[in-house]
C-alpha cells in the first residue's frame, strides 16, 4: 500500500476522477498488490472552480496501482450534471511518472484521458491532458495541466449541444495548493488557480479555496469555501452569436472520503 501521507496528498490533488475501467487493472503488472484508491461523497463536484455537479451531491471513485517504483496508473469516475443536461458520469484514465528528488522535494509528470457521454453524444466531456507537478513535504504543491483538444469543456448551457461550429482548442490550468497540520487530526488547506481556455470568446478566470480537513484513520472530512472569478464565453446558434456570463461567486463545499 502507498504511504498514508502520500496517498492523502494524491487524493487531495485529484478529487475529481474515477471506476468503470476497473477491469483494465487486471492487465497491469502491479507489484505485490500495491494498489489503493478512494470512495467519496461531496455536497458538489467542483473542479478548477467550476461546478460539475450542478450544486447537488456528487460521488467520486478512484483506484490506482503502482506499476513499478516510479509509475502509477489509475482509473476513476465522478458524478456530473452540467447545465441543461441530465446527470451523468465523467470517467478518467491516468498514468503518472513520479520522482522523489530528496527527503523534501518530489515531482511527477502524467497524462489523463477524460470521457463522458450525454445521451450518446460526446459533448464537451471528452478530452486529453498532460500535467506536471512539483511538491515539498506534502505542504506545498504547484501544478500545470495542458489540454490540446478541449472543446466547450465545462462552459455549458442549455443550447451547448446544438451550438454551431464547435471546435477543439488548447486549454491550460495552473494551480498551487498548501496543506498545513494544525495539530492532532486537524489540518488547514488553501489553493489558488488560473484557467486559460483558448476557445473563441472564452475568458480566462481565477479560482481559490480555503478550508479545513479532519481525519479519522482512513476517513477524511473536508470543508472548503471556494471562490470563482467571473467567466464569459460565446456560442453560435442558427447563425447568431450569443454571449454567456457567469458572475464571480463563492460557495461552501463539503466532502467525506474513505481512502484504502
Amino acid at each position: 500500500m502507498p504511504a498514508p501521507q502520500a496517498k492523502k496528498a494524491h487524493i487531495r490533488g485529484r478529487l475529481l476522477p474515477i471506476a468503470a475501467f476497473l477491469a483494465w487493472f487486471a492487465c497491469l503488472d502491479a507489484h505485490a498488490g500495491d494498489c489503493g484508491g478512494a470512495l467519496g461523497l461531496g455536497s458538489d463536484n467542483v473542479y478548477r472552480g467550476i461546478s460539475l455537479g450542478g450544486g447537488k451531491p456528487a460521488w467520486i471513485v478512484d483506484v490506482h496501482c503502482r506499476v513499478d517504483d516510479n509509475w502509477i496508473a489509475g482509473a476513476g469516475a465522478s458524478r456530473v450534471q452540467l447545465a441543461g443536461r441530465s446527470k451523468n458520469a465523467q470517467l478518467a484514465l491516468y498514468v503518472d511518472r513520479h520522482w522523489q528528488f530528496d527527503a523534501g522535494w518530489s515531482g511527477k509528470v502524467g497524462v489523463m484521458h477524460y470521457d463522458g457521454a450525454h445521451r450518446g453524444r460526446r459533448d464537451g466531456l471528452r478530452y486529453d491532458e498532460v500535467n506536471a507537478a512539483l511538491g515539498y513535504k506534502g505542504f506545498w504543491r504547484v501544478s500545470i495541466a495542458v489540454s490540446p483538444n478541449a472543446s466547450d469543456l465545462y462552459f455549458t448551457h442549455a443550447m451547448a449541444p446544438f451550438s454551431e461550429g464547435s471546435k477543439s482548442h488548447w486549454a491550460t490550468s495552473v494551480e498551487t495548493t498548501f496543506h498545513h497540520a494544525l495539530g492532532g487530526r486537524l489540518a488547514a488547506d488553501a489553493g489558488l488557480g488560473l484557467s486559460i481556455p483558448r476557445g473563441k470568446g472564452e475568458s480566462s478566470y481565477r479560482y481559490a479555496s480555503v478550508g479545513v480537513s479532519y481525519a479519522f484513520g482512513d476517513i477524511n472530512l473536508y470543508a472548503s469555501r471556494i471562490w470563482t472569478d467571473s467567466i464569459s464565453w460565446e456560442y453560435s446558434y442558427l447563425g447568431a452569436t450569443f454571449v454567456q456570463r457567469q458572475p464571480s461567486h463563492a460557495d461552501w463545499v463539503g466532502a467525506v472520503v474513505w481512502t484504502f
